[in-house]
């Protein structure tokens, strides 16, 4: 709807207002009533003050059009901004009509007069309507230009009021002087998302239909015992006051005892039944998130910290499951109780019942305000945890490094400054949730007060009896309570949706390369083909790692690919285990691309032995026998002697029962190193893949290592990556890669021959002497992350295609 409709609309309505009201306090065409009424106000006689409430309303909306017909950018904005104010001044203009409905009963024929009531029934409806229009051009903020500035300019200033940084925050261009704004359809949007969430919650407790039902039962059993006992209490004591007889104490007392017994077990069984559905729910979510985690490419795990991710899974799933079980079960319990209540106390009198709900909508604004601001300060509590969370994990999972750099004193300070930031932020919500007590105790005194004091000049006057008015200051508490627990209920649900939406942000998120291959032949050659690739991570696009580069793995040959650090040698392996896809090109197994195969079957066929082996804190056994089911154990012993690893495990306390820690910790870098070796060889894979794999042996081992693989290599294609040329020497073919391109490949002999990159190398490495060779442009490190949870060493230069050596 445009500016001009919603305006117009507006002023028709105010006009209308005017006019309705005015009709119906000077009953038609009797003008004159308001000066009689000016000279001779009498509150308890008169309803000037009741038509005076048209001109705050009217005030409210003409003020409201002229801002947003004269600023139409900036207008819109800030009416939205002021809606909570208008709900408060017509909630008091309501509440101002009832109170004078409750004055003119007092006086008696007035209060039953058609055009009083008409003029009543206006008065409490046009409150409303003004809310509702006042919203109406708030609402058209978010269609207005471009800009929107008034709002985001406010929301902003809001913002920063607020401390929360500059989060959704961004700094306006030409013509705004530098002002902070942010994107108001998105704060808009996220009220009406919280809903959306929490239905969703909700949505996974289908399976648990018949239990809720039980636990539903039980809720009604328990609230409507409890909603019986403050009428008979009140009746006991009239037993005793008006009566003065023990007959009539004893029977509602009795009657309280059964009411109070069948309140508790059916409370106890209501609480157990809630309980045991939103376990559920939490395995739900956990299960459902973890499974997600595991179908993301091995980019996501690149891009975001280990921290970050296991805060998700482990305190957000949590918080939202205990907040939601908690809230839930208090908010159905308040409710229903809530409702038996209010129906007892219009039964006992409508005229305290309606001084009563007076009170409530403020209570509600209140409630609604503090909830929405301590949803946005608990997403920032919750990032700030994150933050803490990841310096503490990588910490604690490189400890060695830490302490042979002593630098734990600095880990410690980084660790607690990301606290203190979570600090400043928990101060936030201790001032807000201070500020929302105190708001919420001075209302409910103030409407305690008020029920006291009329509840008192009703007994006064005969209309109540002493008990009706215990009964009812009773049944007041109670909904009090009852109240005050929906709405902490409601600031606990915006927390748990806090947490939720994180929560679905990573359950959604769709891999950007799934595991959808659907090839499984039952023949694998075991031929790789590097067809002009090129490929650069996800984090870091612009940042070419191979360019142009193909190469060929046959069956029964083993192929070298050496080069110096950052040249792209572990981003072909990446590339061939499916980790990645190229921008360009293909990389092809037995003719077919790799990401063309299903998931469970490409990894049957090529095995990986890394530079960094990754053990799990497993048995030896376990570790070797990783992702196979149903392995007997001579192929365990047969594939450990294979790796030379069977002697020293049997020499271990348990042998392939022992376990290895964490990460392996408890075993030397040369066992964890064969564990690998006999870990990828129990799998018989077609194609091997040694990527450093002997560089943590010692020469012994290597030597009787090398010569078990040489026994193996040529029933399989292997590609062998090493920075020792000497291991290389025997290798079928050698590929040179330099700068993310092949360079040189051939047979050791020829290479030597040719003096090429592959001769320098050699002679630096092996001879030790200055060949003259031009200088290795100096690694750079993308921010990608290994298995272990450090920075994996894939380095590469920024040189361009053009800057490549010639290929061979």
């Amino acid at each position: 709807m445009k500016v001009k409709v919603a305006v117009s609309c507006t002023l028709l309505y105010v006009f209308a207002d005017i006019l309705i009201t005015t009709a119906l306090y000077a009953h038609g065409p009797h003008l004159a009533i308001f000066s009689e009424d000016a000279r001779n106000f009498d509150i308890l006689s008169s309803v000037l003050d009741l038509w005076g409430t048209v001109l705050v309303r009217a005030c409210l909306l003409l003020g409201a059009s002229i801002g947003v017909l004269w600023n139409r950018e900036n207008g819109p904005g800030r009416v939205s901004f002021l809606t909570t104010m208008t709900i408060l001044v017509c909630l008091t203009v309501l509440n101002y009509a009832l109170a004078k409905l409750l004055m003119l009963t007092e006086k008696g024929s007035l209060a039953h007069e058609p055009w009083f009531l008409c003029l009543f029934s206006w008065t409490c409806v046009s409150a409303l309507l003004t809310v509702l229009f006042w919203s109406l051009l708030g609402k058209e903020h978010s269609a207005v230009g471009d800009g929107g500035g008034g709002c985001e300019e406010t929301e902003g200033l809001v913002e920063r009021a607020e401390g929360r940084g500059a989060e959704g925050v961004e700094e306006q261009g030409e013509g705004d002087g530098g002002k902070t704004k942010r994107g108001s359809k998105k704060e808009s949007k996220d009220i009406s998302d919280s809903g959306a969430t929490l239905g969703r919650l909700l949505s996974y407790c289908s399976k648990d239909t018949g239990l809720l039902c039980v636990a539903f039962l039980f809720l009604l059993i328990s609230a409507v015992c409890e909603a019986f006992i403050p009428f008979y209490t009140g009746q006991a004591i009239d037993g005793i006051v008006v009566h003065k007889s023990m007959e009539y104490f004893s029977k509602p007392l009795g009657t309280l005892a059964v009411l109070a017994l069948c309140s508790s077990l059916a409370m106890g069984v209501r609480g157990g039944a809630f309980t045991l559905v939103f376990a559920r729910i939490n395995l739900r979510l956990r299960n459902l998130l973890f499974r997600s985690l595991m179908r993301q490419e091995i980019g996501f795990f690149d891009a975001n910290h280990t921290g970050d991710i296991t805060s998700r899974l482990t305190s957000d799933t949590t918080q939202v499951s205990d907040l939601i079980s908690n809230n839930i079960n208090v908010f159905l319990r308040s409710v229903v109780k809530a409702v038996g209540y209010f129906i007892f106390m219009f039964g006992m009198s409508w005229k305290m019942t309606l001084v009563t709900i007076m009170g409530f909508p403020f209570i509600a604004v209140i409630s609604k305000v503090y909830g929405e601001y301590y949803k946005r300060l608990t997403k920032d509590v919750q990032t700030a945890l994150a933050e803490a969370n990841k310096v503490a994990e990588e910490t604690i999972s490189s400890m060695r490094t830490v302490r042979s750099f002593a630098s734990e004193e600095q880990e410690a300070d980084s660790y607690y400054s990301k606290l203190l930031v979570m600090f400043q932020l928990n101060k936030k919500q201790a001032l807000a949730y201070a500020g929302y007590m105190w708001s919420s105790c001075i209302s409910e005194l103030a409407l305690q007060l008020a029920i006291l004091y009329y509840g008192g000049h009703l007994v006064v006057t005969g209309q109540m009896t002493g008990g009706t008015l215990i009964s009812f200051v009773i049944y007041e508490l109670e909904l009090g309570a009852c109240l005050e627990s929906i709405a902490s209920v409601y600031t606990g649900l915006m927390q748990g949706v806090g947490a939720a939406e994180k929560v679905f942000e990573y359950l959604d998120r769709k891999p950007k390369h799934p595991q959808d291959g659907t090839e499984a032949p039952d023949i694998c050659k075991g031929l790789v083909v590097f067809k002009d690739v090129s490929f650069a991570y996800p984090t870091r696009p612009e940042t070419e790692i191979l360019k142009g580069v193909s190469f060929t793995l046959r069956p029964g040959e083993v192929t070298a690919l050496v080069g110096p650090s950052g040249s792209g040698k572990s981003s072909c392996v990446g590339l061939l285990e499916d980790f990645y896809l190229p921008q360009q090109g293909q990389v092809l197994l037995d003719g077919k691309p790799v990401h063309t195969y299903q998931h469970n079957h490409l990894h049957s066929r090529i095995a990986l032995v890394g530079q960094e082996p990754v053990l799990f804190a497993r048995t030896v056994e376990q570790n070797i026998t990783y992702g196979l089911t149903g392995v007997p154990k001579e192929a365990v012993v047969q594939a450990a002697t294979k790796a030379n690893a069977h002697e020293f495990i049997t020499g271990l306390t348990k042998g392939y029962d022992t376990g290895v820690g964490e990460k392996g910790t408890q075993l030397s870098g040369g066992q964890k190193q064969r564990v690998a070796i006999a870990r990828a060889l129990i799998r018989s894979p077609n194609v091997l893949i040694l990527d450093e794999a002997t560089s943590a042996l010692d020469a012994e081992s290597e030597h009787v290592v090398q010569q078990a693989l040489n026994g193996i290599m040529r029933q399989h294609t292997v590609l062998v990556i090493a920075h020792r040329l000497s291991t290389v020497e025997r290798a079928d073919n050698i590929i040179v890669i330099d700068r993310g391109c092949v360079v040189e490949q051939g047979p050791h002999s020829q290479l030597m021959a040719s003096k090429g990159l592959f001769y320098k190398l050699v002679q630096r490495q092996v001879l030790g002497i200055e060949t003259g060779a031009e200088p290795l442009n100096p690694p750079v490190v993308p921010p990608n992350k290994s298995e272990s949870g450090g920075q994996l060493s894939r380095q590469t230069s920024d040189t361009s295609e053009s800057e490549c050596h010639t290929r061979y």
